[in-house]
């Protein structure tokens, strides 16, 4: 690499709008590439916000794109219109080096406004599958009347997702993902051979995700209100990330274990039948849904408990939240779904529920509750594995070799 380089990050949205797993990873790749001297700009949309709208973060400048519309309503054409409208006044104006996208309408988007630098994109999640999912899960709320229509226009979306994701791989020069779970998922959605698919590395910000000593932690634990053993979990209320099998695993655990409690963070379409579930179990009094917690405070939450729960039913493309429980000392149970072994296993094959099941979930966790010394003992080997896997340092390192790679393919020096 002779120089800086000129980094354009490209998603659907970013923060403060969304501040999930992979606007995190963006973030963290930004700040990373920000302290090595080169110049990022991330380009995504903006709810409420002027279109070329600048921010700073983290050493890094933000743009925003803003459409009317931003759904299949219209087949997403306002939002492609605007984004590829700000990609290709971006390209004409500070011609990026390389363009980087994340989401499938955005990269869709920006691929199509004549931008020329060589562009990669990064299959964080399977966006057609978990549309699907999360459909089917609503299609069974529905009166019998609506269903047909509803499944016919979940059909075209799932179609035009699909469409717009496929479009944008041809037309980069390389893909990514983060986990092998994630690499057969893309290869098998659009007959990709899985060894031309780059494997990144993810990162995770250490010193903000990091355990708490003693004292602190039980100042922690009184200020948030965590009582008795405290799972935690932090999930989207929507049914593939499995929040009920946890409620009903719950069921077990607190028989089992006396003074136990489940802290639920995350919001989402199911949490009003979820706090229902939790009251018909008879556990509602055992269980907190905590909603939204602002990201300045979740590292307390993780801090503070005492096992986290990762009870994914189907489509883990890597979990974040996983790796910042980690690194903050506090021991994962995790179903074996998507990415979660490849996380899990190589650290302690016991923390793998043996099925996604609510008794799956259960017989892995009781062992460690019913035994607290245990963890205890896990705690600082959580936060050495973290360290030695997530650093951003080795997550920067991995892109930027593929970065340098796809410059010098497009200039024919390879």
């Amino acid at each position: 690499m002779s120089g800086p380089l000129r980094i354009l990050m490209v998603l659907d949205s970013f923060f403060p709008d969304s501040q999930g797993g992979a606007e995190r990873m963006v973030d963290g790749w930004c700040r990373e590439f920000a302290a090595r001297g080169h110049e990022v700009r991330v380009l995504a949309g903006r709810i409420g916000m002027p279109a070329g709208q600048e921010e700073e973060m983290g050493g890094y400048r933000v743009l925003r794109w803003t459409s009317k519309r931003r759904s299949f309503s219209d087949g997403y054409f306002s939002a492609i219109v605007a984004c590829a409208g700000s990609a290709a006044r971006i390209g004409k104006e500070w011609r990026p080096d390389v363009v980087h996208c994340h989401q499938g309408l955005s990269a869709y988007a920006a691929l199509h406004s004549g931008i020329s630098a060589p562009a990669l994109c990064t299959f964080h999640s399977p966006w057609r599958d978990e549309f699907i999912e999360d459909a089917r899960a609503k299609e069974e709320t529905l009166s019998p009347a609506l269903r047909p229509l509803y499944r016919l226009a979940s059909i075209l979306k799932a179609a035009r997702i699909h469409q717009m994701e496929g479009d944008a791989l041809l037309r980069s020069q390389g893909a990514a993902v983060l986990s092998v779970f994630s690499r057969g998922r893309l290869a098998d959605a659009h007959g990709i051979p899985p060894e031309s698919i780059d494997l990144l590395r993810g990162g995770i910000d250490l010193d903000r995700f990091s355990p708490a000593p003693g004292d602190e932690r039980a100042q922690i634990r009184r200020r948030l209100g965590f009582a008795g053993l405290t799972l935690l979990s932090v999930r989207r209320l929507v049914r593939r990330t499995g929040v009920d099998l946890l409620l009903q695993a719950m069921v077990q655990i607190c028989s089992g274990v006396p003074d136990v409690h489940l802290i639920l963070v995350g919001k989402g379409p199911e949490r009003k039948s979820l706090e229902r579930m939790a009251d018909e179990l008879g556990i509602g009094s055992s269980v907190r849904f905590a909603g939204f917690i602002p990201d300045e405070v979740l590292p307390d939450y993780y801090r503070a408990a005492d096992l986290f729960v990762l009870p994914t039913r189907s489509l883990e493309g890597f979990g974040m939240a996983t790796v910042e429980a980690l690194a903050s000392g506090t021991p994962v149970v995790g179903t074996p779904v998507g990415a979660t072994p490849e996380i899990l296993g190589p650290l302690e094959k016991g923390l793998l529920a043996a099925k996604a099941t609510a008794h799956g979930i259960s017989r892995a966790a009781l062992p460690l509750l019913v035994f607290p010394s245990a963890l205890d003992d896990l705690r600082s080997r959580c936060r050495s594995y973290a360290e030695a896997n997530y650093r951003w340092s080795d997550a920067g390192d991995a892109l930027e070799e593929v970065y340098v790679r796809l410059i010098a393919e497009r200039k024919g020096e390879a």
